[in-house]
């Protein structure tokens, strides 16, 4: 059984000042370390969350120029394929125009001669046709 008596009070007396002696030693020192470190814990995921969006951020900023430099280049292949097109178009107009214009003078050319050799023959028909009969009936026509 306890008995309440004068060590017993000593003990109180001395486990109390055990716990006041420990509480400013070492719990409020662990303590402090403790919320020291979830405050860098803190600090640092907070810091992380900040470089994480600030890097999505960067990511979509290079995915938007990156889609514009893509639109860019095939509008500006699009716009050079039109040209060099429209530049064939003209090129081969052109040279439809100029072989066109050849034809026409080389049948003007060869329509002129054909008038000149019927100019210069028409005086050797008469000729020329009593020539053949005479070939082809074997005697002299008149």
């Amino acid at each position: 059984m306890i008995e309440i008596n004068f060590t017993l009070i000593i003990q109180i007396i001395n486990f109390l000042a055990l716990i006041f002696l420990l509480n400013i030693v070492l719990y409020k020192p662990i303590l402090k370390v403790l919320e020291e470190r979830d405050q860098r814990i803190d600090g640092q995921q907070q810091q992380a969350k900040k470089v994480v969006e600030e890097g999505q951020a960067l990511m979509g900023d290079y995915n938007q120029k990156l889609y514009a430099a893509k639109v860019d280049a095939m509008n500006a292949k699009n716009a050079a394929r039109s040209e060099a097109s429209n530049e064939a178009n003209l090129i081969i107009e052109k040279a439809r125009k100029e072989a066109e214009d050849i034809i026409s003078q080389m049948q003007q050319q060869m329509a002129s001669e054909i008038s000149q050799a019927k100019k210069e023959l028409e005086p050797e028909l008469g000729v020329m046709a009593s020539t053949i009969a005479q070939q082809i009936l074997g005697r002299k026509v008149a």
